[in-house]
């Protein structure tokens, strides 16, 4: 791996991270509103959840490109993507829209769905779900590692 990626890698951690705990949570999200409500809110709810996690994955490969782009060129790469991600999100809510014109059941479960995403990468920032762990540890046992190593270090100078 190149000096240039390594960098990104914990990126590419959370990114990979927080799309697996999105369609989880979609998945949850959906059999709720499918019990509790009906199919239409849990169909709406999967349409926009799959929009919110490809905006997501679009968003944050783009990102990775964009960090290795001319500065010139990065304005409009952004403001490109960040419109198709708004034209998909636009997409999955008409959809669902077209779903349940009545009730909106199935508008409605787009947008939460769509904020799932949203609402999981705030959840693994407070909780550092995506911090790397040590080999068979915690990331607060991979923490106090490097602690201690720096105090042994501070100790033997």
């Amino acid at each position: 791996m190149s000096e240039g990626n390594e960098g990104l890698e914990p990126l590419r951690r959370f990114r990979l991270a927080a799309v697996r705990l999105s369609l989880v949570v979609t998945i949850v999200i959906a059999v709720a509103a499918f019990l509790v409500v009906d199919s239409t809110a849990a169909q709406g709810v999967l349409l926009g959840g799959i929009a919110g996690v490809l905006g997501f994955w679009i968003i944050a490969v783009r990102l990775e490109k964009l960090a290795s782009m001319a500065p010139g060129k990065v304005h409009f790469a952004a403001l490109t993507w960040t419109s198709f991600r708004f034209l998909l999100y636009g997409a999955a809510m008409l959809r669902a829209y077209m779903i349940d014109r009545e009730e909106m059941h199935g508008l409605l479960g787009a947008v939460a769905g769509i904020l799932v995403i949203h609402f999981v990468m705030i959840f693994m920032g407070l909780t550092g779900m995506e911090m790397p762990r040590a080999a068979g540890g915690s990331a607060a046992d991979s923490a106090n590692d490097t602690d201690e190593s720096d105090t042994q270090h501070t100790d033997e100078q």
